[in-house]
């Protein structure tokens, strides 16, 4: 099991380490890549998985420049800044919050990944993509159940169904909240508006930031609490 820990560059011979190094690189950002893509985020398997091979290639190509000219720090260094560009351009602002810093942080902790790979050391590269996804599962699941609200909250609005578009809109928001969606709690009205309740637990910052957006969706006609 000496693999695990030991590193791949004085293991396995040339072409051969580049093709295995690249290929592990490339699962590590799509497994990643499925958390994010299943949940609907602006960067999904395609991305993490070309960040990922991105900066592996990157990192052994600066071991070749070791090699002649001696500095392979510079191009670890060049591949840190940008990242940052990529991962600035999923960062939107929203009506009442920031969006994309989770997916952000992603992009960027991936490309650190492929570079911990592409130094060699496959073994705590694909450790590493384990203890991503349990942060990306895991605290999300512990933040809306141990931090969530006390009690639980529940919120009556009426919305104009827009030919089904609103509908599509508020799953899309419940589903960004963690919030699950009840078809049974929806109820046609005579105007042809749909009413429809929502039972929630949030933490009180998420609470306020859930309303805001709901608020701020401009089928949203009433809201009641």
């Amino acid at each position: 099991m000496h693999w695990l820990t030991s590193n791949w560059h004085t293991l396995v011979p040339s072409p051969w380490l580049e093709m295995i190094l690249a290929l592990a690189a490339v699962l590590s950002g799509a497994l990643v890549g499925t958390e994010r893509q299943r949940r609907e985020k602006p960067a999904g398997i395609r991305t993490m998985a070309l960040v990922g091979i991105g900066s592996a290639v990157f990192t052994m190509i600066g071991f070749a420049f070791a090699g002649t000219s001696g500095d392979s720090g510079r191009v670890a260094a060049q591949i840190v800044t940008g990242i940052g560009f990529l991962g600035g351009g999923v960062i939107m602002r929203g009506p009442s919050s920031v969006l994309g810093t989770t997916t952000a942080a992603t992009i960027w902790v991936v490309a650190a990944i492929g570079m911990v790979i592409g130094a060699g050391y496959m073994g705590p590269g694909l450790g590493l993509v384990g203890l991503v996804l349990a942060v990306l599962n895991g605290v999300g699941r512990w933040e809306h159940s141990l931090q969530g609200g006390s009690r639980e909250e529940h919120i009556v609005i009426q919305f104009d169904p827009a030919g089904g578009k609103t509908l599509i809109k508020l799953e899309k928001l419940l589903d960004e909240f963690a919030v699950v969606f009840r078809p049974e709690n929806l109820t046609p009205l005579p105007d042809r508006r749909m009413q429809m309740r929502i039972d929630y637990r949030l933490p009180a910052h998420r609470h306020f930031e859930f309303l805001s957006q709901l608020a701020c969706v401009p089928e949203v006609l009433e809201l009641e609490r």
